[in-house]
């Protein structure tokens, strides 16, 4: 049991900010990172004895699971979305460590025009600080896959946030 807490109190601030951006909710993200570590408890007889980082790349593939499922559901992706809509319409925004420099909904939205792979990439690199095997870990795959899809929703990122808020890009 000991294993069990040391794991919670040295992750949980990671694994919830992990989800907080993913889903741009306080309250989805407290939800979902519950069930990150309820999962824990289920699991730590199989994890117990692994090190410290096989046990984090292992919450933050459960976290991307959990966060994942998440959004699946309609109406949470719909309140979501609602919940960017009313945080654009203020302005920029504080995210969700508090940082009120970006425009958060404008980003979240661009974010949100990715493929899932490439969002939980982007949040686990940019946001998290994490390296690119350790993501390739965490989310089962190859390094250079990894960097191969960083790549391409950067240059994605970037021309999505050229445009205007609320213009759409011209289809040819």
């Amino acid at each position: 049991m000991d294993g069990i807490v040391r794991v919670y109190e040295d992750s949980f601030r990671e694994i919830f900010r992990y989800c907080a951006y993913r889903l741009f909710s306080k309250h989805l993200a407290e939800d979902a990172t519950s069930a990150v570590f309820l999962r824990l408890v289920e699991q730590y007889p199989t994890l117990k004895g692994k090190g410290r980082r096989k046990i984090r790349s292992w919450l933050y593939g459960t976290a991307s699971n959990v966060v994942a499922r998440y959004l699946r559901n309609a109406r949470r992706r719909r309140d979501i979305l609602a919940e960017l809509a009313r945080e654009r319409e203020g302005g920029p925004a504080a995210g969700p460590d508090g940082n009120g420099r970006l425009d958060w909904p404008l980003l979240y939205e661009a974010i949100g025009k990715l493929k899932r792979r490439q969002q939980e990439i982007i949040v686990m690199r940019y946001f998290q600080g994490l390296q690119t095997s350790a993501i390739a870990e965490a989310l089962g795959m190859k390094d250079v896959t990894v960097r191969v899809q960083l790549s391409r929703a950067v240059r994605k990122l970037g021309s999505e946030l050229e445009m205007p808020f609320g213009q759409r890009r011209a289809t040819a």
